[in-house]
């Protein structure tokens, strides 16, 4: 009895030994894992997530929604004590304002007579600054356009024959995503009429916020939408202005020998054999259309991870070099253009055929710096907010 007692001692022992190495290994697979994780996003963009977003109701507009008897305008206007909502009837001519937050400041514009689709392909123009990834951050991207020359201190298109390429995610994050768009919306106008060109190409937030994803909306905008009596899904729908404008912008674009996307194109996506126009078309298509038994492969794969709104594979290198010459070849380009992954710089990938803009604008920014990509006869750039060129590393 008492060997017997020693023997399961001893395994009890044993158990709680290997109890405890268990847990040891345990704690330090973890504490790995927190630390990795560090690693991996301590090159993430800054942003806020839904426990740390102090941001409330503020100013914010205009929201046009055309209805069966005209337009409504619903606005959020500074005034020396607070705020003010104003909802009015407004007229198709009439010149529309739009505060910059509490500023003071404001800018002007009017509506466009029409909104078409915009075309999938352009000739390269003389010159080009390139940004992406704003995420309602209106200080900086007033900051770099008005360095590079693109407007001027009252926000005016100064960059003639220049075009604007702005490769998605607007949206989110910031607080100041409707003065972004108002303003890209103006000089659009503007530049048409100078010669240039803007070109807003749709992120992955731009479709999120169309289609009802809401998961990294700010605060402030879900407040104002309820001082505004006006469900925040209404404000990019297809009836809004802003929601039919955005609806005719592509998330693909070709301009010259250089395609311009905001995620990146996946093998799977040369694999579908799907075209720019091809690929712009199916999203317009399904843009307003629920995921459900109905739902095709090419839905998928346009909204999804290996859609040129996520995909990250091209950005993390993970490509071979015939994967990426034949994506190349089948979009008959020379370069992609990418933003959606955060870089410290502006960055060449494999040997130059990928270029990556996307940056931390909004710590940039904090620091007193803004950069983006500049284009012109000799080649590609980048820029700074202060109009200084350096090579493109």
């Amino acid at each position: 009895m008492t060997r017997s007692l020693s023997k399961l001692s001893t395994i009890f022992y044993i158990a709680s030994k290997s109890a405890s190495c268990i847990i040891l290994y345990t704690l330090l697979y973890a504490f790995s894992f927190l630390i990795c994780t560090s690693i991996i996003f301590a090159h993430t963009p800054t942003s806020v997530t839904e426990d740390d977003d102090s941001s409330s109701f503020g100013a914010d507009g205009p929201i046009i929604i055309h209805n069966e008897n005209g337009m409504l305008c619903y606005s959020i206007v500074p005034e020396e004590n607070g705020f003010t909502t104003v909802r009015k009837s407004a007229a198709k001519d009439e010149t529309f304002t739009c505060n910059i937050g509490a500023s003071g400041r404001t800018f002007s514009f009017k509506l466009k007579k029409s909104i078409v689709n915009e075309p999938d392909n352009y000739p390269l123009p003389p010159k080009m600054l390139i940004i992406s990834d704003i995420e309602g951050n209106f200080e900086g991207f007033e900051s770099i356009l008005t360095g590079a020359g693109v407007v001027d201190s009252q926000l005016n298109w100064t960059f003639g024959n220049g075009h604007l390429i702005l490769p998605g995610d607007f949206f989110d994050r910031g607080l100041n995503v409707t003065e972004c768009l108002w303003l890209i919306y103006k000089l659009e106008t503007e530049a048409a009429q100078a010669g240039g060109k803007v070109h807003f190409i749709l992120g992955n937030h731009e479709v999120m916020n169309m289609r009802g994803d809401f998961r990294y909306v700010r605060k402030k905008y879900l407040a104002n939408a309820d001082s505004l009596s006006l469900d925040y899904k209404n404000w990019y729908s297809a009836q809004s202005e802003l929601g039919r404008w955005l609806r005719s912008k592509n998330c693909i674009e070709m301009i010259g020998n250089y395609v311009f996307v905001h995620g990146g194109l996946s093998p799977e996506l040369e694999a579908s054999n799907m075209n720019a126009g091809e690929i712009n078309s199916h999203l317009r298509l399904i843009m307003d259309k629920p995921f459900d038994s109905t739902s095709t492969y090419a839905d998928s794969l346009i909204l999804r991870k290996n859609g040129p709104l996520w995909y990250r594979g091209i950005a993390m290198s993970e490509l071979t070099s015939d994967s990426l010459n034949g994506i190349l070849q089948h979009f008959d380009a020379e370069k992609i253009i990418i933003g959606h992954t955060v870089f410290d710089e502006i960055t060449n990938l494999y040997d130059g055929s990928v270029i990556a803009i996307d940056l931390d604008h909004a710590e940039n920014q904090r620091k007193g710096f803004m950069n983006a990509l500049w284009f012109d006869k000799s080649g590609f750039s980048v820029i700074n907010n202060k109009g200084r060129l350096t090579p493109l590393k």
